[in-house]
């Protein structure tokens, strides 16, 4: 996985190319540059600026260039892991002899008995893994040689320069790690450790009781300069020591490669030579312990089961830490593009989703996505139910739900209206908790069969998962919705159903872009039922009593259940119960087939008659046809429920005033008040 992101990394790269840098994190604690060329006495009056408390929290902007100062030496200067330290002790963490890391309460330990400091003991230790000799080893046991080397003779055992004739110098001769190769034998790293040496030496005991005196947690970071108090590239600006080679920036950049290189594979052991070029299990999100012996080949000649080359390891090892930097706890989207058709005029866009767990720092998911990574969406989102709203000044108009123009405001919309505002973020690792007349478990345990799916359309641009489930999906959350959620803003004082029949609007129309439709099969039956209906009831209002005209009836399935809806609507809305809820609708929902839904009526009728007219034509059409005509499909069937439902929220013909006729003694409508 992290061999693929390399090209993701790369692109990134390209557009930032100190990324490496400013992507790093230092830990928390101490930050102190010292010039080597000084001793403490001389120094210690500039160490206000020479120093810096870094917490978890922004730096301090006023020092941001001492900041990326240590924040760019903390890179090339930190262990790959505590498994590759530097120091056999483990004590001291940094990598190189011009830095010493060490946790505060190593640092500041008492004196030992003898009046020695754990720090000299530390150090000395230390710096003895620093010398040009141990670290050929490493480099030796990377092509799998053996040193040969001769030695010219010195007074000091522990300053003797060695001069390397190994096939390590040989095989990288040609490479860009030879430099830093001449620079481990150099004269000049040799005296500058020695002088190291001697700084600790002469300085270590006071300058340890000063830290003792500043209040920080976690680390000491030391790093060594000659540098001056400018915060400028010592490329640019040259070491005030004229008979310097080499600059600390490069001396920093070699000592990063000497460590990294010998320890960028898993284990030297499984080296090998390709085409000439050195091979290596990766050292990232790769191990080949007793933990995982499933991970080896254990019948082919190569055990490994991947192999990289030294620069693929390195890479993946930036990509790795470039990776970690990312926000955590969440789905991360990485842009790359790559030759699928091995096509060099044809290469196509993708991206990879990766989500890392932030307490742990490892990966948990990783998909690779073949499409573009920008996601466009245009939905109308269309008003089929013929839902009214009013202006300012009271005039009644068809309400305009206008478009959604990004995934953002799809998954606005779709976490508004289905998931009662849970569905936010990264809601793919989402499990909303379930909370009493607010979101229901029926309605988690539909956030969580439906999440992937929505997850699919809103972050990656594909509809297949969701398609398929989004019909059945959101009409049982707003189902749910009616009969046991208590929408905030709701006015309780009358049946008050409109925020569900936005709902319902946004549904048909979501499902007529993903079916690829001006409208669904089911909105186009909508129109048309509500239509007939409509005509049917306004011809009947304007017939003259007594006239002897063809009698109207209900003729279809759609236009019982949709009529159901509406009688279900007047009917309970004449409750003169305080609180006028969603779950006074709830004995409708209870009916599985056509005659318990028309006894449910019969009974809502008789209950509250006392508050309608006799004389109301319209109702009393309804109330006959709807008792009379039987249905071929049952209650319990969705085309059924979503007619019933479809009658419900739209706005209601029985709170209409006709023309010789009021409809009750207490006018009111559901989804607007009263004409």
């Amino acid at each position: 996985m992290l061999k693929d992101l390399t090209n993701s990394y790369l692109l990134a790269k390209n557009d930032f190319p100190n990324i490496t840098f400013l992507r790093h994190r230092p830990k928390e604690g101490l930050y102190i540059r010292l010039r080597l060329d000084q001793g403490w006495d001389e120094q210690v009056s500039q160490f206000d600026s020479e120093h810096m408390i870094i917490t978890k929290e922004v730096p301090d902007l006023a020092r941001e260039k001492l900041f990326e100062w240590f924040q760019q030496k903390d890179y090339v200067s930190s262990l790959i892991s505590m498994n590759k330290a530097v120091d056999p002790g483990k004590q001291l963490h940094s990598n190189n002899p011009y830095t010493l890391y060490a946790k505060r309460d190593v640092f500041l330990a008492e004196p030992l008995a003898d009046g020695t400091t754990g720090m000299s003991t530390h150090l000395a230790r230390f710096l003895d893994k620093t010398q040009a000799s141990e670290v050929q080893k490493k480099w030796d046991e990377l092509i799998g040689t053996k040193k040969t080397s001769s030695k010219k003779a010195s007074n000091k055992s522990n300053t003797e320069t060695t001069i390397f004739t190994s096939p390590t110098q040989q095989f990288f001769s040609d490479t860009d790690y030879a430099p830093a190769l001449e620079y481990l034998v150099s004269e000049e790293r040799r005296t500058r450790i020695a002088q190291i040496e001697q700084w600790y030496a002469t300085n270590l005991s006071a300058f340890i009781d000063h830290i003792r005196t500043i209040p920080f947690k976690n680390y000491v970071k030391i790093f060594f300069t000659s540098e001056s108090t400018s915060l400028h590239s010592s490329m640019d600006h040259p070491s005030n020591e004229s008979s310097s080679f080499y600059s600390w920036d490069e001396m920093y950049g070699y000592e990063y490669l000497l460590y990294t290189i010998p320890k960028i594979f898993n284990s030297n052991d499984y080296n090998q030579m390709v085409d000439g070029a050195l091979t290596g299990l990766p050292g990232f999100n790769m191990s080949m312990n007793s933990k995982k012996p499933y991970l080896e080949h254990k019948t082919m000649r190569v055990g490994a089961p991947v192999r990289l080359s030294l620069e693929e390891a390195l890479l993946v090892k930036e990509a790795s830490e470039w990776l970690l930097s990312q926000p955590k706890f969440r789905m991360n989207k990485f842009g790359y593009h790559t030759d699928f058709s091995k096509n060099s005029e044809k290469v196509a866009e993708g991206y990879f989703l990766v989500y890392v767990e932030g307490k742990d720092n490892e990966v948990q998911d990783f998909e690779n996505v073949p499409f573009s990574k920008k996601v466009h969406v245009n939905i109308r989102l269309k008003n089929v139910l013929g839902v009214m709203t009013k202006n300012k000044s009271g005039e009644e108009f068809v309400k305009d739900y206008g478009y959604l123009e990004n995934v953002e405001q799809l998954q606005k919309e779709i976490s508004r209206q289905f998931f009662r505002n849970r569905m936010n973020g990264d809601f793919l690792r989402d499990e909303p908790k379930a909370r009493e007349k607010d979101f229901t478990s029926v309605m988690v345990a539909l956030f969580m069969q439906s999440k992937k799916g929505f997850y699919d359309w809103i972050f990656k641009g594909t509809t297949a998962t969701i398609r398929s489930q989004f019909a059945r999906v959101t009409l049982r959350l707003i189902e749910e919705q009616l009969l046991r959620v208590e929408p905030a803003g709701q006015e309780k004082s009358r049946l008050d159903l409109r925020g569900l029949a936005d709902a319902m609007n946004v549904r048909l129309s979501l499902m007529a872009y993903l079916e690829g439709k001006e409208y669904t099969a089911m909105g186009n039956r909508l129109i048309a039922v509500s239509k007939g209906l409509k005509d049917k009831l306004d011809t009947l209002e304007k017939r003259k009593p007594k006239e002897n005209i063809e009698p109207i009836y209900v003729v279809t399935d759609d236009e019982f259940y949709y009529l159901a809806g509406q009688l279900a609507f007047y009917l309970k809305s004449q409750s003169e119960a305080q609180q006028k809820k969603g779950d006074l609708l709830g004995p409708f929902f209870m009916a599985k087939r056509s005659t318990q839904l028309k006894k449910r009526l019969e009974e809502a009728y008789h209950l509250h008659r006392h508050k309608i007219l006799l004389q109301y034509t319209k109702l009393n059409w309804a109330l006959a046809n709807v008792n009379a005509y039987q249905p071929d499909k049952e209650f319990q069937h969705e085309d059924a429920r979503e007619m019933f439902l479809a009658g419900l929220f739209s706005d209601n013909w029985f709170w209409k005033k006709g023309e010789n006729e009021k409809p009750s003694s207490e006018g009111e409508n559901g989804h607007g008040e009263e004409n």
